[in-house]
């Protein structure tokens, strides 16, 4: 009978043994398990197969913003629009604006044109960009001096009017030449006209052309 009860002790015990055993390599398996690898949230500019220039080419002023005169998307060598603080602001000949200090001089004139804004020592492109700005007869009068150009309607810092862009090939390098025209209650229309140089002179400067556009005022 003790013999009996000895067996059936030890067969408990080693019941018993056998369960610590068990639930000690699971144990182990979860403290050695390795964790599920971190994964970096998407770029949501890479959502729909977007690049990083927010238009899915090179030429994102033209598949995003709608800006008359850019080259064709499919373009390899055309260059993405070139993004620049707008860290300097002026207000002359009653025409406000802001620009890009730290890459541009602006000049007041007492002319027909009160403000020009040009390349300063720190603007290492080989792209020039000159703009200027000015009051029109009527935006009509102000695209006139454009030849062939391609225009669009455009609305910036809650002005209407247009934008129309021409190129001129023949030079060396070819001039681009673009002039935004927007219509005043008087008539008139207050411009920002920019020059630029080389064959993607106007893809390169188009984005900070069209962002100064958003800062342009009218003051009595």
């Amino acid at each position: 009978m003790v013999r009996v009860r000895t067996l059936h002790c030890l067969a408990m015990l080693g019941i018993l043994a056998l369960s610590l055993v068990a639930c000690g390599g699971k144990s182990a398996d979860r403290v050695t398990e390795t964790p599920p690898a971190a994964t970096t949230p998407a770029n949501p500019l890479d959502a729909g197969g977007l690049s990083l220039d927010a238009g899915g080419g090179p030429n994102p002023a033209l598949n995003v913003s709608g800006l008359p005169g850019c080259s064709d998307p499919s373009d390899e060598a055309c260059p993405a629009p070139v993004q620049m603080d707008l860290d300097g602001e002026i207000v002359a000949g009653g025409i406000g604006l802001r620009y890009p200090a730290r890459y541009f001089n602006v000049a007041v004139g007492e002319g027909d044109i009160p403000l020009t804004i040009t390349p300063s020592e720190n603007n290492k492109f080989e792209e020039r960009a000159v703009f200027e700005a000015y009051f029109a007869e009527s935006v009509e009068a102000a695209l006139a001096s454009l030849n062939e150009p391609e225009v669009a309607d455009w609305t910036a810092a809650g002005l209407s009017g247009k934008i129309g862009v021409s190129r001129d090939q023949t030079q060396d390098p070819p001039v681009n030449t673009t002039i935004g025209a927007f219509a005043l209650a008087d008539g008139r229309a207050v411009v920002l006209k920019l020059t630029s140089t080389g064959k993607y002179g106007w893809d390169l400067w188009s984005q900070v052309y069209a962002n100064m556009l958003e800062t342009l005022t009218v003051t009595p």
